[in-house]
């Protein structure tokens, strides 16, 4: 039996086969636009050169520093690496695992609560820093009611958890299957756990 090597040509420096490139079209008459077009992607460090058959393609611009540079290059390759890339779907299911593991009666209202800021709170993690003032608030315009009654209807569906039998607030509690949330999809779609603009 005999192998056949097939050889398989590499792409010029710097370009990759088309099939491969995400782009966009402008279709336009006026230079003017363009020029616009241009002028916006150079403040943000990316600089157009144009290959032989007229395409455009934007690349990292350089010559603006090194940091310039890396924070680009960065950011193109963290971007939908963090919680928010992931669908609303992808976080229901991960949060809706983490309550059943706590065993949290699915029916209950205060379960569909708790789901609710717990996703709201992967999109915007300053929620669990003041459950009470801003998640309470923001649960209870979604479902009707006031901060008192998201409260308690979280109160009935935490009260068969240990946690909440050792004592602990509901803060806490949301708190802690937050924190269990966001391993559980670091872990599930290996993501990170924090909003990438932070890193750059």
């Amino acid at each position: 039996m005999s192998k056949v090597y097939t050889e398989q040509k590499a792409p010029s420096f710097g370009y990759q086969p088309t099939e491969k490139e995400v782009g966009f079209y402008i279709v336009c008459n006026d230079k003017m636009i363009l020029d616009n077009i241009n002028s916006l992607m150079r403040k943000r460090g990316l600089l157009g050169i144009s290959d032989t058959a007229g395409r455009v393609h934007y690349m990292v611009d350089a010559r603006r520093g090194v940091p310039a540079a890396v924070n680009q290059i960065t950011g193109q390759a963290l971007k939908g690496l963090d919680h928010s890339s992931l669908s609303n779907a992808q976080i229901i299911s991960a949060a809706d695992e983490v309550m059943q593991r706590h065993g949290l009666d699915s029916v209950l209202l205060g379960t569909r609560i708790c789901r609710y800021i717990l996703v709201q709170s992967i999109r915007d993690a300053t929620l669990m820093s003041s459950v009470t003032k801003r998640a309470y608030s923001l649960a209870g315009v979604e479902f009707g009611m006031t901060s008192t009654q998201v409260e308690r209807n979280l109160r009935y569906s935490f009260r068969k958890l240990q946690i909440y039998s050792d004592g602990r607030r509901n803060a806490y509690i949301l708190n802690k299957l937050f924190s269990e949330l966001c391993d559980h999809l670091v872990d599930r779609y290996d993501c990170l756990p924090y909003p990438t603009d932070i890193l750059l």
